[in-house]
């Protein structure tokens, strides 16, 4: 009943938690049980690794020693010291961060107060390379030293801890988001002041350096622009606008978020009000930190002529909604950079038709995007064939042909004849596409004989475009099912997959649309775990029925936020009762619930009290019944209530 890690309580443990201490005590002695509870921190924190330095010579301060690069630290090398040294390794983390391994081995360290711990776990604003997984905070978590909601308004220094927090929430390089962190951090925005310019010149002076915590931040800055402030209400007069070289050194003192990137996780008519009195000095410096901004912020700082739209999207949190209004905008420059940073395939379709000799209004790109187009190796650019752009349509039918089949190699054809009269096709450049594909050389002979040619090759465009060969292409080639497809292909897919399953990799692609029916979602889900973990995050119906499967195996990313029904719980997708009532098998259940105490502890409260409504309902505090539970537990296939009941009904029969 351990976990991967070994070391930490087993589930028969966290099963007598909802019983009372002397009913603990008497089943654990009856049955020969040895608590493992609080002992997960000790065994992971003296874990030494084999080129481990024992500790710093005699006379050499600890806070300096752990300074040195050539130091790999043996956590018996922390024992006994006194909390003098921990208040000077503190001190010396404030001064300039330790590298994240001895800030890792400082924080699960048993003898480490927690008022370390809440300054040891903030990073450096520096650090943006560290995958999350590798972190001091994850390590806190990881250990159960601190909860996350602890760190974001207990850390020290403030901005750095929040920071901290904000990057490991959203998600980073390919790893998912983390809901239950999101909330913290949103939870802290709403914190933030309201409009007042005195308030917000304040927050962006003091903010990055404030030595307290944020809830201290907060209430200062507030006071700032009290009634009793002589500058309250008012935009406070500044010095000369400082260079671009002092801009970007601000910038970087605010780490990985910016008071504008929790602008962005307010209601939009909450985040416009306080714009609108940013000092624009402050707002320069927020704009060059390198965060991700929400759809309303983006569209709101778009209102100022002078910043750069096409740098604002490129922060932009991929949002349909967003980018569909970007895309009304017929902005040459927005619509490259949508190109550029979009996953979206309706997205990308959208801004390569707008390139269209025939299109109102026409959006072409500048010869520097399209420069920065490259084509042929990034599968985005297929849809390219979609638009009037004829150097991207060459490099594209020339490079990418196997992967565009004969409906988009006709379609790019097509789309060259429509921007270039019949000769585009005649073009020696694109002889090496003749001899690889008949439906190019289809398409040659009616540019050079038929008359009705154009009208020919459109016709046949549409035929290979017809939502059942667009199937059957898929069939073929799975990876095609990533590119854009018009809703009449969606009736035509969940038909063909009823007849015959689709192959899975083209499930898998396909549920990435946000347009793909539920047909195909269910069926994504069924035939890839990935899939079913990431629908089942955000859709209650794939909730539900990751529900109704067993739960997967305590894990390291379950106690860091990184599963389905994390999200799913922090983003009330599923209730706390249902999770609990509902989750199965028992004891994968109450190590789930102990995984939540660090990430989510509101959740871990509530589900806690669920558990022990059940206990009291049904075994109190009969010994008896309780030990039955603990030893039906281990093989128990079904939910935390039935094994419950079941103990009871065994110990009074």
């Amino acid at each position: 009943m351990k976990d991967d890690e070994g070391g930490r309580a087993s589930a028969a443990d966290v099963l007598l938690v909802y019983a009372d201490v002397a009913t603990a005590a008497r089943v654990r002695e009856r049955l020969g049980l040895l608590s493992t509870v609080g002992s997960d921190v000790e065994t992971g924190a003296h874990n030494a690794s084999a080129d481990a330095v024992a500790g710093p010579d005699p006379g050499t301060p600890l806070a300096e020693w752990l300074r040195k690069l050539k130091t790999r630290l043996d956590s018996t090398a922390l024992d006994g010291h006194s909390r003098s040294d921990w208040d000077l390794v503190v001190a010396e983390h404030l001064r300039e961060p330790y590298r994240v391994d001895i800030a890792r081995r400082l924080l699960v360290h048993p003898d480490c107060p927690t008022d370390a711990a809440l300054v040891l776990a903030a990073e450096s604003p520096l650090d943006v390379t560290t995958a999350r997984r590798h972190t001091a905070l994850c390590a806190a978590l990881d250990r159960r030293v601190l909860t996350a909601r602890r760190l974001a308004f207990e850390g020290r220094p403030a901005w750095r801890a929040l920071s901290t927090l904000a990057r490991h929430a959203r998600a980073v390089y390919a790893e998912p988001r983390i809901a239950s962190l999101d909330r913290v951090v949103d939870e802290a925005a709403r914190m933030l002041p309201g409009p007042d310019p005195a308030a917000w010149a304040w927050l962006a002076q003091h903010a990055p350096d404030y030595p307290g915590t944020f809830t201290e931040l907060c209430a200062d800055a507030a006071r700032a622009a009290g009634p009793d402030h002589p500058g309250a209400g008012a935009p406070l007069v500044g010095s000369d606008p400082p260079d671009a070289d002092t801009v970007h050194a601000m910038a970087q003192r605010w780490g990985h978020t910016s008071p504008l990137g929790l602008l962005g996780r307010l209601p939009p008519n909450d985040a416009a009000a306080v714009l609108a009195v940013l000092p624009s000095d402050a707002c320069d410096v927020f704009r060059r930190v390198d965060e991700p901004l929400a759809g309303h912020l983006v569209l709101a700082l778009m209102r100022n002529p002078e910043l750069d739209a096409r740098a604002l999207v490129g922060r932009l949190i991929p949002d349909r909604e967003t980018e569909g209004v970007l895309l009304a905008r017929h902005d040459r420059h927005i619509n490259a950079a949508l190109l550029a940073e979009s996953s979206d395939a309706a997205t990308r379709y959208a801004a390569f038709a707008a390139t269209r000799r025939d299109a109102s209004p026409r959006v072409r790109l500048t010869a520097f995007d399209r420069s920065l187009l490259n084509g042929p190796y990034e599968d985005g650019y297929l849809e390219a064939v979609h638009g009037h752009h004829t150097a991207l349509l060459r490099r594209v039918l020339l490079r990418r042909a196997e992967d565009l089949g004969s409906a988009g190699v006709l379609r790019g054809l097509l789309s060259l004849w429509e921007a270039q009269g019949r000769g585009a096709l005649l073009d020696p450049r694109l002889r090496s596409l003749l001899h690889r594909s008949s439906t190019a050389r289809l398409a040659r002979r009616w540019a050079l004989n038929a008359p009705d040619g154009l009208a020919r090759l459109r016709a046949e465009t549409l035929r290979r475009e017809h939502p059942d060969e667009r199937v059957a292409a898929i069939r073929e080639r799975p990876e095609r099912a990533a590119r854009h497809v018009p809703d009449a292909f969606w009736p035509a897919a969940v038909a063909a997959h009823e007849r015959e399953p689709l192959p899975r990799a083209a499930l898998v692609l396909l549920a990435r649309h946000a347009s793909c029916p539920a047909e195909l979602l269910r069926a994504a889900a069924a035939v890839d775990d990935r899939s079913a973990v990431e629908l089942a995050a955000g859709v209650r119906e794939h909730a539900l029925a990751a529900l109704a499967g067993p739960l997967p195996p305590t894990s390291r990313e379950a106690r860091l936020g990184l599963c389905w029904f994390g999200n799913a719980l922090a983003d009330d997708v599923l209730s706390v009762r249902e999770f609990v009532e509902r989750g199965h098998p028992a004891a994968r259940l109450l190590e789930a619930v102990a995984d939540l105490s660090g990430v989510f502890p509101d959740g871990h409260a509530e589900a806690s009290a669920v558990l022990a409504e059940h206990a009291r309902a049904t075994i109190a505090g009969d010994p008896e019944a309780w030990a039955v539970a603990v030893m039906l537990l281990p093989d128990f296939s079904g939910t935390v209530p039935e094994l419950l009941a079941t103990a009871a009904a065994a110990a009074s029969a």
